[in-house]
């Protein structure tokens, strides 16, 4: 997988929850604003949109680095590597498996459902061209009724109006050359009062440009098609987008009871339209009807219930949790036999990094190196490989590969004798990537990483109990940190997990 691929297939991956993300905020925003402030509500949608579909842009951005050519050494083997090394292999890792399989499988996939939903695409506007060359001319009067009202709505370009018997509401195709296409049925189903309100509506998309919106909307659509939260965002969008231009349709005509009964006689004829065509009757009707009639629509009782049960048990689960937390300065108590403490040290500190591969030949090995630390592994530096149980063999770095693939970068380890296991045979390796001299340093505690601060328990005087310090670390090996602040040569400190501890700022060993 090339570096560019990889940075692809990562912001596919962190889209899932980025998009989740968005589109809480914007349930939150929608849910503050209530239902009045339809122009704002819109707005806020569309940005909503437009921050999903900069995301993964964003993302590649972020995670997309230059490719190097790969290097191979030319220099002499380097010496074994020491205790240390051969110690550090000691300790296992997990590699995320289940990341890797998705990063391989994300982009195959994501192309394949963007190729089906932009022949979907390619479908609608192929359906619009036809709705457009099949159109009859109207007659000259109500060309003359869709001037006079675009005057009044402020379109000022020219806007065409066409008799299409395919469609069965009033809608608009087009964006450069806007056309408004009128079934022959709403001159029968419609009194021209109401007709006239229909035909204000769609204006109103012309003058906001919503036919263009809609389309990139549909865009999106297609590249983000496996977040659901885009389509959520996007029905909102279409949602108030109609109540913007309803506005619009009652302050211009005057009449919300006889522009709620068109809506409802054009719903009973209307028929499936292409998503391109923005049309009176899409939306959900029964809200707007009762948004322009001004019947308030009752809240469903059941959803509130569940709301407001779900806040009382977060609020007596949040109490109790607060009750059941210990007191700052308080003190527990544990056994010395259930944590693990370690000395802190002063002088050559190896830095290590750990990696799994496989033998490859008589004498070398691949490893594959976790991209995040690869930048640190260099060509001669030595390298420590289990190649069985208990057995180490010395080697070199000899080759590295890149751009990475599946997250890892390729590392051969040239051995300094036969490695005396068959190709293909899983080997665990560590590879010495600098020595730090004269330094402060440690056994790593649980869940810690380079270049953090953390909170431990280092023990007291009386060597019965262990108060908390801050303490800020420098590199990380596999098995030991380097320590900055907060320790000092000969302290010793409590290097296993002790989350249970929290809240605690001293334990008594017991």
């Amino acid at each position: 997988m090339t570096e560019l691929a990889h940075a692809i297939s990562m912001a596919l991956l962190h889209f899932v929850w980025q998009g989740v993300v968005v589109a809480f905020l914007l349930w939150v925003a929608l849910a503050i604003l209530g239902p009045r402030p339809v122009r704002l509500r819109y707005a806020l949608s569309c940005a909503a949109l437009l921050a999903m579909s900069a995301a993964p842009v964003v993302t590649v951005c972020l995670l997309y680095r230059a490719p190097r050519p790969a290097a191979v050494y030319q220099g002499p083997p380097a010496q074994s590597v020491d205790a240390a090394g051969s110690a550090a292999l000691a300790v296992t890792a997990l590699l995320p498996r289940f990341i890797a399989t998705a990063e391989v499988w994300a982009l195959p996939v994501w192309s394949a459902g963007v190729i089906l939903l932009a022949l979907r695409l390619l479908w609608g506007s192929r359906h619009v061209a036809r709705l457009r060359r099949e159109g009859e001319p109207v007659p000259p009067d109500l060309l003359e009724t869709v001037s006079r009202l675009a005057r009044r709505v402020g379109v000022a370009r020219t806007v065409h109006v066409l008799l299409s018997r395919l469609a069965d509401s009033p809608s608009v195709i087009g964006w450069l050359r806007p056309v408004i296409l009128i079934p022959p049925a709403s001159f029968l189903n419609l009194s021209a009062a109401q007709l006239e309100a229909v035909l204000v509506h769609e204006l109103a998309h012309i003058r906001r440009h919503d036919y263009l919106v809609n389309l990139l909307q549909t865009v999106a659509e297609t590249v983000l098609f496996y977040q659901p939260a885009v389509w959520w965002v996007s029905s909102r969008i279409r949602a108030e987008r109609e109540l913007c231009c309803d506005d619009v349709a009652v302050e211009i005509c005057g009449d919300s009871i006889g522009y709620a009964r068109a809506l409802t006689l054009l719903e009973r004829a209307r028929l499936a339209l292409p998503e391109f065509a923005q049309n009176s009757a899409t939306g959900p009707l029964l809200h707007r009807v009762l948004r322009l009639t001004g019947a308030s629509q009752p809240a469903p009782r059941v959803p509130a219930a569940v709301a407001v049960g779900l806040a009382a048990v977060c609020l007596l689960t949040t109490v109790r949790w607060a009750q059941a937390q210990p007191q700052m300065a308080g003190e527990a108590r544990v056994s010395k036999d259930a944590v693990w403490m370690d000395s802190v040290k002063f002088g050559e500190f190896p830095v290590l990094v750990r990696a799994v591969g496989a033998i490859t030949g008589p004498d070398t090995a691949e490893l594959q190196v976790p991209s995040p630390v690869a930048s640190e592994v260099q060509l001669g530096q030595s390298a420590s490989v289990e190649v069985g149980r208990g057995i180490i063999a010395a080697g070199t770095v000899t080759r590295i590969d890149s751009p990475p693939s599946n997250g890892t970068v390729r590392v051969v380890i040239q051995f300094q004798g036969p490695a005396g296991q068959p190709a293909g045979h899983p080997v665990d390796g560590a590879i010495r990537v600098k020595v730090l001299t004269d330094v402060v340093y440690v056994g790593r505690p649980a869940d810690q990483s380079g270049g953090a601060e953390a909170s431990l328990f280092k023990l007291d005087a009386d060597r019965k109990s262990a108060s908390r310090v801050k303490v800020r670390f420098g590199a990380a090996s596999i098995n030991s940190i380097q320590v900055l602040e907060g320790l000092q040569h000969g302290d010793r400190i409590i290097v296993s997990e002790t989350t249970k501890f929290k809240g605690y700022d001293r334990v008594r060993l017991e």
